[in-house]
């Protein structure tokens, strides 16, 4: 298997989502699962196991969307698409240190906007 290096791609780094992860390293690996190495099994095995929302465009469209209305950092909105969090307890724990101007119907805008997220799988 050919690697690709990260000048090939225009050099840029963008956070990306299990989602997205999953797509391009199962589109990529799966005609060659006898030739994969252990690690790259571990990697497959991982995302299978953790990734909690299936498309990887939903999953890009709420990271913007979260990105564009609560001016969240790319690498956050993303942790939060990966995470899933449950509660508003548990997204301020995520988010307090570095929002702590963000309001309690901020929180509830962004639990709802998670929330319909996994219903939609």
């Amino acid at each position: 298997m050919r690697r690709i290096a990260l000048s090939e791609t225009g050099g840029t780094k963008k956070p990306l989502t299990l989602a997205e992860v999953k797509a391009l390293v199962f589109s990529r690996w799966t005609a060659h699962l006898d030739r994969l190495n252990l690690d790259q099994k571990r990697l497959l095995a991982y995302i299978s196991k953790f990734t909690k929302v299936d498309d990887p465009e939903k999953a890009r469209k709420v990271v913007d969307e979260l990105v564009e209305r609560f001016n969240l950092k790319e690498e956050h909105a993303v942790m939060l698409v990966n995470v899933l969090p449950k509660s508003e307890e548990e997204l301020k724990a995520y988010l307090y240190k570095d929002y702590p101007l963000l309001g309690q119907s901020d929180y509830k805008e962004m639990l709802n906007l998670l929330r319909e997220l996994k219903e939609e799988e």
